[in-house]
């Protein structure tokens, strides 16, 4: 996978991001989905009561869940809204986010899950740590679902750039890791350290094209910075 760098650094402009990029034509698919712990964490909330206490019968129901595992059924779907603010509690500089990240780190130590150590926004891509906790995928088009009409930019971009390309393969994105330490100290002035960057695995110049036009749609004051763009 490679990685694009987006000019979104504060809540406001991670969420617009976050929203243009589940609303772009040309995704096909948004898979978001937030950790128990998080959702256990924020459970003196409205929204993350009843998805916390929806866990807490399943605990109920099933005493020898391991619940520090990697059983994907630990992290529940969230749509872009709940996302936005279960990252608002944290990213918002105050009480309620120093709060909100005790609470996550007393959970996290007494379920023996453990603290991630990296600095925020720094883990290892290649080996993330367990758990993230905060899941943000998306799912692009193929090449050959693009209709030639709605999607003719994106074809027009892979024919100037004459790439070798697997037009099946489904295209995949994922954001930058969202752990323990991006949540808790990810934005203590309620601004991130560096970018926000969101990694795929398709063909670069679609790829490209299409963060291209997300980013233009969040109102994002840049364009996305690929590797390409690094070595120009």
């Amino acid at each position: 996978m490679l990685a694009w760098s987006f000019s979104a650094r504060t809540l406001d402009e991670v969420s617009s991001l976050l929203r243009a990029m589940g609303r772009h034509r040309y995704v096909r698919e948004t898979s978001h989905a937030i950790h128990w712990s998080v959702d256990e964490a924020l459970s003196d909330r409205p929204l993350f009561a009843a998805r916390a206490a929806a866990f807490n019968a399943r605990l109920s129901r099933e005493p020898a869940l391991d619940v520090t595992s990697r059983d994907p059924s630990l992290w529940a779907y969230a749509d872009t809204e709940v996302i936005i603010e279960a990252l608002a509690v944290f990213w918002t500089k105050g009480d309620e986010a120093a709060r909100a990240a005790d609470r996550l780190r007393e959970i996290l130590e007494k379920s023996e899950l453990g603290l991630a150590a990296h600095p925020p926004f720094r883990a290892d891509p290649e080996e993330p740590p367990h758990p993230e906790l905060i899941l943000l995928d998306w799912e692009f088009f193929s090449i050959d679902d693009l209709d030639p009409e709605r999607h003719e930019g994106a074809l027009r971009a892979l024919e100037l750039a004459g790439e070798e390309v697997d037009v099946s393969a489904s295209v995949y994105e994922e954001s930058v890791c969202i752990a323990y330490p991006e949540l808790a100290a990810g934005a203590p002035q309620g601004v991130l350290p560096t970018d926000f960057l969101i990694w795929s695995d398709g063909a670069y110049s679609y790829v490209d094209y299409v963060f291209r036009g997300v980013a233009k749609a969040a109102r994002l004051v840049d364009p996305p910075v690929g590797i390409r763009d690094l070595d120009e």
